[in-house]
């Protein structure tokens, strides 16, 4: 370790490659080390990145269901321990947290003392589901965790009486080991500030080059729609057999591209399947950067159907780069990527018949699929560019150059 350099210390539940912050970790990370930093990571996965690099501290965190939750909510002085030794070892001038979901209580204890910048990927430090909707409803949330999250339905009693117990523990803890937020959308940055965090700062994220160098997509003749994300309710997916019959009673040659993985899966082939369509729809499974960037490319609209407030939904910023339009629910942090009438359509939450409407105008429309993809591309590349985003961090750190105790110089940032 090159003790004269500038020595981070990132941290993520793991290092394998699974969505959008996953993304940002690895464009942050590689910014680091190509400025010449110690870079170093904690996670509780052995799982890594391909091509990992060195300085990667695993703890491989317990499987079983039981002990997971123990865990989560009694805490993991085992894994606690491990990362003091971790800390003593590296000495970082900045510790970058990403997601911490897992073992939050024993991760958190741990980093008291030391210079802390955490990423708000989501909401899960606030939230007992850690989507921030009312589970119910899909109605928006104030978030923060107690009685109400049982009241709306969110959860049971007991997991309620659990995440309330927890969340006594925790909140004093992060006030104690989290110097400043960043928040990628001023969606949760308003959530954040809500919950009375007035250490935030604004940044979206970048995106990887990957998604920006190859020639856009050239909206031949076929109709391609193509969603990326977790097969899962809060993502829409369900209503995706339905937007597909209405799309085909137009044009019966549309075809979607399902590039993701999760619980709905096998659902979802059985509802295409009961209305005929199956044969129209592509399960890619799980995508690597590269293998999205062909599947953006050879599509024509990109589809984002959330019924949660997504916090930002990087998928479609890399959408947006490869040139393509989008057409998605307008809630979270989507509105502030996606130009309703510019970039696509921002759709109403859970309106299969209008966002249906909106793809098959689109569809039908060759010309202003070209012109929301070109105005969505150049939109990407000035707002999230990955270099300039990695820079930001390069930046950022240098502020912490000096001392392991000096005052942070991140309180203006973004404001």
């Amino acid at each position: 370790m090159k003790r004269n350099s500038l020595r981070i210390l990132m941290i993520n539940d793991h290092l394998h490659f699974g969505g959008g912050g996953d993304a940002v970790f690895r464009i942050e990370r590689n910014a680091y080390e190509q400025e010449g930093f110690d870079v170093s990571t904690f996670s509780l996965s052995s799982k890594l990145f391909e091509g990992s690099m060195e300085n990667n501290y695993v703890f491989n965190a317990p499987n079983s269901r039981f002990a997971s939750k123990f865990g989560k909510f009694v805490g993991a002085p085992m894994v606690r321990n491990k990362l003091l030794e971790v800390l003593r070892d590296v000495r970082p001038h900045l510790v970058r947290v990403h997601l911490v979901s897992k073992l939050p209580l024993s991760i958190y204890s741990a980093l008291i003392g030391w210079p802390v910048v955490q990423t708000l990927h989501g909401p899960n430090l606030f939230c007992a589901t850690s989507w921030g909707n009312v589970k119910q409803t899909g109605a928006d949330c104030s978030l923060g965790i107690g009685a109400k999250c049982w009241k709306k339905g969110c959860v049971s009693l007991p997991e309620m009486m659990l995440y309330s117990q927890m969340n006594s523990r925790l909140q004093p803890v992060l006030r104690s080991a989290i110097e400043t937020y960043h928040c990628p959308s001023r969606f949760i940055q308003k959530k954040a500030e809500g919950l009375g965090l007035g250490n935030t700062f604004y940044l979206p994220l970048g995106i990887d080059k990957v998604f920006t160098d190859p020639v856009p997509a050239k909206q031949d003749a076929s109709r391609r729609l193509i969603f990326v994300g977790s097969l899962v309710e809060q993502k829409g997916v369900q209503l995706l057999p339905e937007i597909l019959e209405l799309v085909t009673q137009v044009f019966p040659d549309t075809s979607l591209a399902i590039c993701g993985r999760g619980p709905l899966e096998n659902y979802l082939k059985c509802e295409f399947t009961d209305k005929g369509l199956l044969n129209n729809v592509e399960f890619k499974g799980f995508a690597s950067p590269a293998q999205l960037s062909k599947e953006y490319r050879k599509s024509s609209v990109f589809v984002l159907p959330s019924l949660w407030a997504e916090q930002f939904g990087l998928v479609g910023v890399e959408a947006l780069a490869s040139g393509l339009p989008c057409v998605a629910s307008d809630t979270g942090g989507i509105p502030e990527w996606l130009i309703n009438g510019r970039h696509g359509y921002l759709v109403k939450r859970g309106d299969v018949r209008q966002f249906s409407n909106a793809l098959i105008e689109l569809l039908g429309d060759r010309e202003k699929r070209l012109c929301y993809g070109s105005m969505g591309r150049k939109f990407s590349l000035n707002v999230h560019d990955g270099d300039v985003y990695g820079q930001h961090w390069v930046d950022i750190a240098g502020s912490y150059r000096s001392s392991l105790s000096e005052n942070s110089k991140l309180s203006n940032i973004g404001r």
